[in-house]
Protein backbone atom coordinates (compact mmCIF):
# COMPACT_ATOMS: atom_id res chain seq x y z
CA UNK A 1 0.00 0.00 0.00
CA UNK A 2 2.42 2.64 1.08
CA UNK A 3 4.46 1.97 -2.14
CA UNK A 4 1.56 2.04 -4.00
CA UNK A 5 0.77 5.69 -2.48
CA UNK A 6 4.49 6.37 -3.53
CA UNK A 7 3.84 5.38 -7.06
CA UNK A 8 0.81 7.42 -7.30
CA UNK A 9 2.30 10.88 -5.19
CA UNK A 10 5.46 10.36 -7.89
CA UNK A 11 3.09 10.19 -10.87
CA UNK A 12 1.24 12.85 -9.89
CA UNK A 13 4.75 15.44 -10.09
CA UNK A 14 4.79 14.58 -13.95
CA UNK A 15 0.93 14.05 -15.12
CA UNK A 16 -1.87 15.56 -14.08
CA UNK A 17 -4.77 13.61 -13.18
CA UNK A 18 -7.78 15.13 -14.39
CA UNK A 19 -6.49 16.14 -17.75
CA UNK A 20 -4.25 12.45 -18.43
CA UNK A 21 -1.27 14.48 -19.78
CA UNK A 22 2.07 15.56 -18.56
CA UNK A 23 1.93 18.43 -17.00
CA UNK A 24 3.02 22.16 -18.68
CA UNK A 25 6.59 22.10 -17.39
CA UNK A 26 7.73 18.96 -18.59
CA UNK A 27 6.01 19.46 -21.57
CA UNK A 28 8.30 22.20 -22.27
CA UNK A 29 11.19 20.27 -21.14
CA UNK A 30 10.27 17.76 -24.04
CA UNK A 31 9.70 20.92 -25.99
CA UNK A 32 13.40 22.48 -26.33
CA UNK A 33 14.88 19.29 -26.31
CA UNK A 34 12.87 17.53 -29.31
CA UNK A 35 12.64 21.25 -31.20
CA UNK A 36 16.49 21.47 -30.76
CA UNK A 37 16.93 18.13 -32.14
CA UNK A 38 14.58 19.33 -35.17
CA UNK A 39 16.67 22.35 -35.63
CA UNK A 40 19.85 20.31 -35.75
CA UNK A 41 17.97 18.34 -38.35
CA UNK A 42 16.64 20.15 -40.39
CA UNK A 43 19.71 22.72 -40.80
CA UNK A 44 21.81 19.33 -41.83
CA UNK A 45 19.38 19.08 -44.45
CA UNK A 46 19.05 22.57 -45.28
CA UNK A 47 22.80 22.39 -45.85
CA UNK A 48 22.69 19.54 -47.87
CA UNK A 49 20.56 20.85 -50.33
CA UNK A 50 21.97 24.12 -50.65
CA UNK A 51 25.78 22.59 -51.43
CA UNK A 52 24.11 20.72 -54.34
CA UNK A 53 22.45 24.37 -55.72
CA UNK A 54 23.60 25.48 -58.97
CA UNK A 55 23.41 28.79 -60.70
CA UNK A 56 20.27 29.96 -62.10
CA UNK A 57 16.48 29.44 -61.45
CA UNK A 58 16.87 25.93 -60.61
CA UNK A 59 19.66 26.04 -58.15
CA UNK A 60 17.19 28.79 -56.21
CA UNK A 61 14.11 26.82 -55.86
CA UNK A 62 16.45 24.15 -54.56
CA UNK A 63 18.00 26.43 -52.18
CA UNK A 64 13.96 27.55 -51.62
CA UNK A 65 13.76 23.84 -50.52
CA UNK A 66 16.29 23.76 -48.23
CA UNK A 67 14.76 26.79 -46.35
CA UNK A 68 11.19 25.24 -46.38
CA UNK A 69 12.87 21.94 -45.25
CA UNK A 70 14.19 23.78 -42.24
CA UNK A 71 11.45 25.65 -40.85
CA UNK A 72 8.84 23.17 -41.86
CA UNK A 73 11.12 20.34 -39.76
CA UNK A 74 11.20 23.29 -36.59
CA UNK A 75 7.21 24.09 -37.29
CA UNK A 76 5.96 20.16 -37.65
CA UNK A 77 7.86 19.01 -34.64
CA UNK A 78 5.98 21.66 -32.13
CA UNK A 79 2.11 21.36 -34.41
CA UNK A 80 3.13 17.42 -33.92
CA UNK A 81 4.14 17.79 -30.06
CA UNK A 82 0.69 20.44 -29.78
CA UNK A 83 -1.24 17.56 -31.20
CA UNK A 84 0.28 14.51 -29.87
CA UNK A 85 1.83 15.16 -26.27
CA UNK A 86 -0.28 18.44 -25.21
CA UNK A 87 -3.76 16.68 -26.40
CA UNK A 88 -4.69 20.06 -27.64
CA UNK A 89 -6.66 20.97 -30.64
CA UNK A 90 -5.22 23.34 -34.02
CA UNK A 91 -7.18 26.72 -32.92
CA UNK A 92 -5.72 26.05 -29.31
CA UNK A 93 -2.48 27.02 -30.40
CA UNK A 94 -3.73 30.02 -32.75
CA UNK A 95 -4.41 27.82 -35.71
CA UNK A 96 -7.54 28.21 -37.66
CA UNK A 97 -10.76 28.61 -35.85
CA UNK A 98 -13.80 30.85 -36.02
CA UNK A 99 -12.35 34.34 -37.23
CA UNK A 100 -8.50 33.18 -37.71
CA UNK A 101 -8.75 33.60 -41.72
CA UNK A 102 -9.91 36.84 -41.44
CA UNK A 103 -7.39 38.68 -39.58
CA UNK A 104 -4.91 36.86 -41.40
CA UNK A 105 -5.88 39.04 -44.25
CA UNK A 106 -5.74 41.93 -42.02
CA UNK A 107 -2.44 40.77 -40.47
CA UNK A 108 -0.82 40.15 -44.00
CA UNK A 109 -2.49 43.88 -44.89
CA UNK A 110 -1.11 45.40 -42.09
CA UNK A 111 2.93 44.10 -42.61
CA UNK A 112 1.99 46.12 -46.21
CA UNK A 113 0.79 49.06 -44.32
CA UNK A 114 3.82 49.26 -41.85
CA UNK A 115 6.34 48.83 -44.36
CA UNK A 116 4.66 51.39 -46.20
CA UNK A 117 4.54 54.05 -43.46
CA UNK A 118 8.31 53.12 -42.79
CA UNK A 119 9.43 54.21 -45.92
CA UNK A 120 7.17 56.97 -47.00
CA UNK A 121 8.55 58.74 -43.40
CA UNK A 122 11.83 58.49 -43.83
CA UNK A 123 11.79 59.25 -47.10
CA UNK A 124 10.20 62.25 -46.78
CA UNK A 125 12.41 63.04 -43.74
CA UNK A 126 15.39 62.74 -46.20
CA UNK A 127 16.69 59.64 -43.99
CA UNK A 128 16.60 57.35 -47.04
CA UNK A 129 16.98 57.66 -50.62
CA UNK A 130 16.28 55.67 -53.96
CA UNK A 131 19.14 53.89 -55.57
CA UNK A 132 17.40 52.22 -58.22
CA UNK A 133 14.41 49.78 -59.11
CA UNK A 134 14.01 46.42 -59.50
CA UNK A 135 17.74 44.91 -58.22
CA UNK A 136 19.49 41.80 -58.24
CA UNK A 137 21.80 41.59 -55.21
CA UNK A 138 22.98 38.02 -53.15
CA UNK A 139 21.60 36.88 -49.91
CA UNK A 140 20.79 33.70 -47.77
CA UNK A 141 22.64 31.81 -49.98
CA UNK A 142 20.42 31.81 -53.30
CA UNK A 143 22.54 31.75 -56.46
CA UNK A 144 23.22 34.63 -59.28
CA UNK A 145 21.70 34.47 -62.41
CA UNK A 146 17.98 34.40 -61.73
CA UNK A 147 15.57 37.05 -62.59
CA UNK A 148 15.32 39.99 -60.20
CA UNK A 149 11.49 39.64 -60.49
CA UNK A 150 11.29 36.09 -59.99
CA UNK A 151 13.65 36.06 -56.68
CA UNK A 152 11.46 38.67 -55.57
CA UNK A 153 8.67 36.15 -55.72
CA UNK A 154 10.27 33.53 -54.47
CA UNK A 155 11.36 35.36 -51.07
CA UNK A 156 7.77 35.76 -50.65
CA UNK A 157 7.56 32.20 -50.32
CA UNK A 158 10.82 32.21 -48.32
CA UNK A 159 8.84 34.39 -45.70
CA UNK A 160 5.83 32.60 -45.39
CA UNK A 161 7.92 29.60 -43.72
CA UNK A 162 9.85 31.89 -41.77
CA UNK A 163 6.32 33.90 -40.43
CA UNK A 164 4.46 30.91 -39.93
CA UNK A 165 7.22 29.02 -38.26
CA UNK A 166 8.21 31.76 -36.03
CA UNK A 167 4.67 32.35 -34.65
CA UNK A 168 3.83 29.12 -34.23
CA UNK A 169 7.14 28.16 -31.95
CA UNK A 170 7.43 31.19 -29.98
CA UNK A 171 3.76 32.24 -29.37
CA UNK A 172 1.60 29.06 -30.24
CA UNK A 173 2.97 26.81 -28.36
CA UNK A 174 5.66 28.65 -25.91
CA UNK A 175 3.29 31.11 -24.93
CA UNK A 176 0.17 28.86 -24.30
CA UNK A 177 1.89 26.32 -22.22
CA UNK A 178 3.95 29.07 -20.19
CA UNK A 179 0.64 30.77 -19.69
CA UNK A 180 -1.15 27.16 -18.98
CA UNK A 181 1.44 26.21 -16.17
CA UNK A 182 1.38 29.46 -14.53
CA UNK A 183 -2.07 29.37 -13.80
CA UNK A 184 -0.80 26.43 -11.71
CA UNK A 185 1.03 28.69 -9.20
CA UNK A 186 -0.09 29.57 -6.35
CA UNK A 187 -1.77 32.98 -6.25
CA UNK A 188 -1.08 33.75 -10.11
CA UNK A 189 -4.59 34.28 -11.92
CA UNK A 190 -5.05 33.61 -15.23
CA UNK A 191 -4.58 36.96 -16.69
CA UNK A 192 -1.18 37.49 -14.99
CA UNK A 193 0.02 34.24 -16.23
CA UNK A 194 -0.47 35.45 -19.98
CA UNK A 195 0.74 38.53 -18.86
CA UNK A 196 4.14 36.79 -17.74
CA UNK A 197 4.62 34.34 -20.32
CA UNK A 198 3.52 36.91 -23.32
CA UNK A 199 7.06 38.93 -21.83
CA UNK A 200 9.34 36.27 -21.16
CA UNK A 201 8.70 34.87 -25.15
CA UNK A 202 8.33 38.09 -26.32
CA UNK A 203 12.15 38.61 -24.57
CA UNK A 204 12.96 34.90 -25.98
CA UNK A 205 11.83 35.91 -29.45
CA UNK A 206 14.58 39.48 -29.30
CA UNK A 207 17.46 37.47 -28.01
CA UNK A 208 17.48 34.88 -30.64
CA UNK A 209 17.71 37.86 -33.02
CA UNK A 210 21.13 38.69 -31.40
CA UNK A 211 22.50 36.19 -33.50
CA UNK A 212 21.95 38.18 -36.54
CA UNK A 213 24.36 40.54 -38.59
CA UNK A 214 24.57 44.28 -37.33
CA UNK A 215 22.49 43.33 -33.77
CA UNK A 216 22.57 45.02 -31.10
CA UNK A 217 20.81 45.35 -27.45
CA UNK A 218 18.40 48.52 -29.15
CA UNK A 219 17.72 45.68 -31.98
CA UNK A 220 16.91 43.32 -29.34
CA UNK A 221 14.39 45.22 -27.34
CA UNK A 222 13.05 46.72 -30.03
CA UNK A 223 12.06 43.17 -31.28
CA UNK A 224 10.88 42.63 -27.58
CA UNK A 225 8.40 45.03 -28.16
CA UNK A 226 7.29 43.77 -31.39
CA UNK A 227 6.83 40.57 -29.20
CA UNK A 228 4.66 42.16 -27.02
CA UNK A 229 2.66 43.67 -29.62
CA UNK A 230 2.42 40.15 -31.19
CA UNK A 231 1.41 38.46 -28.08
CA UNK A 232 -0.93 40.97 -27.56
CA UNK A 233 -2.47 40.66 -30.63
CA UNK A 234 -3.12 36.71 -30.04
CA UNK A 235 -4.15 37.23 -26.70
CA UNK A 236 -7.11 39.53 -27.61
CA UNK A 237 -7.94 37.95 -30.48
CA UNK A 238 -7.31 34.35 -29.27
CA UNK A 239 -5.77 33.20 -32.92
CA UNK A 240 -2.42 34.06 -34.57
CA UNK A 241 -3.89 35.27 -37.31
CA UNK A 242 -2.91 38.78 -37.25
CA UNK A 243 0.42 37.86 -35.81
CA UNK A 244 1.46 35.65 -38.47
CA UNK A 245 0.21 37.64 -41.65
CA UNK A 246 2.27 40.61 -39.52
CA UNK A 247 5.21 38.53 -39.90
CA UNK A 248 4.95 37.44 -43.45
CA UNK A 249 4.20 40.11 -45.07
CA UNK A 250 6.49 43.13 -42.88
CA UNK A 251 9.82 40.42 -43.76
CA UNK A 252 8.96 40.40 -47.58
CA UNK A 253 8.23 43.99 -48.06
CA UNK A 254 10.56 45.36 -45.90
CA UNK A 255 13.30 43.76 -47.34
CA UNK A 256 11.93 42.71 -50.38
CA UNK A 257 9.55 45.73 -51.69
CA UNK A 258 11.15 48.68 -49.88
CA UNK A 259 15.00 46.98 -49.95
CA UNK A 260 15.65 47.22 -45.98
CA UNK A 261 17.76 44.82 -44.35
CA UNK A 262 15.25 42.87 -42.22
CA UNK A 263 16.52 41.83 -38.99
CA UNK A 264 20.37 42.13 -40.17
CA UNK A 265 19.52 40.12 -43.03
CA UNK A 266 19.96 41.36 -47.15
CA UNK A 267 17.60 39.50 -49.36
CA UNK A 268 18.69 38.79 -53.03
CA UNK A 269 16.47 40.73 -54.75
CA UNK A 270 14.14 43.62 -54.03
CA UNK A 271 11.94 46.05 -55.77
CA UNK A 272 13.26 49.13 -54.41
CA UNK A 273 16.83 50.11 -53.63
CA UNK A 274 17.18 52.25 -50.98
CA UNK A 275 20.50 53.51 -49.40
CA UNK A 276 20.32 54.99 -45.72
CA UNK A 277 21.61 58.78 -44.93
CA UNK A 278 19.88 59.33 -41.22
CA UNK A 279 21.29 58.46 -38.41
CA UNK A 280 21.23 54.62 -37.18
CA UNK A 281 19.44 55.36 -33.88
CA UNK A 282 16.51 56.82 -36.22
CA UNK A 283 16.86 54.10 -39.15
CA UNK A 284 18.30 51.20 -37.53
CA UNK A 285 21.16 51.68 -40.05
CA UNK A 286 22.46 47.90 -40.97
CA UNK A 287 20.21 45.97 -39.12
CA UNK A 288 17.29 47.46 -40.69
CA UNK A 289 14.30 49.50 -38.86
CA UNK A 290 13.69 47.01 -36.79
CA UNK A 291 16.93 48.25 -34.75
CA UNK A 292 15.94 51.81 -35.02
CA UNK A 293 13.36 54.48 -33.73
CA UNK A 294 11.30 54.52 -36.66
CA UNK A 295 9.88 50.82 -36.03
CA UNK A 296 7.71 52.48 -33.58
CA UNK A 297 6.14 54.45 -35.98
CA UNK A 298 5.08 51.34 -37.60
CA UNK A 299 3.83 49.73 -34.54
CA UNK A 300 2.00 52.66 -33.53
CA UNK A 301 -0.56 52.15 -36.86
CA UNK A 302 -0.22 48.14 -36.29
CA UNK A 303 -2.00 48.52 -32.45
CA UNK A 304 -4.32 51.52 -33.97
CA UNK A 305 -5.49 49.07 -36.92
CA UNK A 306 -5.63 46.50 -34.52
CA UNK A 307 -7.95 47.84 -31.93
CA UNK A 308 -10.05 48.89 -34.36
CA UNK A 309 -10.66 45.62 -36.08
CA UNK A 310 -10.96 43.35 -32.78
CA UNK A 311 -13.89 46.82 -31.96
CA UNK A 312 -15.36 45.91 -35.13
CA UNK A 313 -15.73 42.44 -34.83
CA UNK A 314 -16.06 41.56 -31.21
CA UNK A 315 -18.38 44.48 -30.51
CA UNK A 316 -14.89 45.62 -27.91
CA UNK A 317 -11.25 45.29 -27.51
CA UNK A 318 -11.19 42.77 -24.16
CA UNK A 319 -8.10 40.58 -22.75
CA UNK A 320 -9.38 37.04 -23.32
CA UNK A 321 -8.03 34.32 -21.11
CA UNK A 322 -8.43 31.56 -23.57
CA UNK A 323 -4.39 31.25 -24.19
CA UNK A 324 -4.12 29.99 -20.72
CA UNK A 325 -6.76 27.45 -20.81
CA UNK A 326 -6.89 24.52 -22.59
CA UNK A 327 -8.78 22.96 -25.25
CA UNK A 328 -8.13 19.46 -25.30
CA UNK A 329 -9.24 17.10 -28.06
CA UNK A 330 -10.47 14.01 -26.18
CA UNK A 331 -13.54 16.05 -24.66
CA UNK A 332 -13.29 19.30 -22.85
CA UNK A 333 -11.54 18.28 -19.52
CA UNK A 334 -11.31 21.89 -19.59
CA UNK A 335 -13.90 24.89 -20.51
CA UNK A 336 -12.15 27.44 -22.24
CA UNK A 337 -12.45 30.86 -20.93
CA UNK A 338 -13.08 34.80 -22.26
Amino acid sequence: MVRSDFILEARRWFVNPRERRLRAGWRLVLFVVLVGGAGIVGAVGRSELVATAAAGVVGAVVVLAGWWFYYAVLTGTAVGLAWLLDVRTLPDVGLGGDGFYRNLAVGLALGVVMTTVVFLVQLAAGLISVRGVLVARTGLGFPAGVPAWLMVAIMLVYFVAVGVGEEVLIRGYLMTNLAEGLTGVPAVGKRVAIAAAAVATSALFGILHLGNPNASPLSAFNITVVGLFFAAAYVVTDDLGIPIGIHVTWNFSLSSVYGFPVSGITVPATLVDVRETGPDLITGGGFGPEAGLVVYLALAAAAAVTWWWVAREDGAVRFREGVAVPELRRGRDVDREE
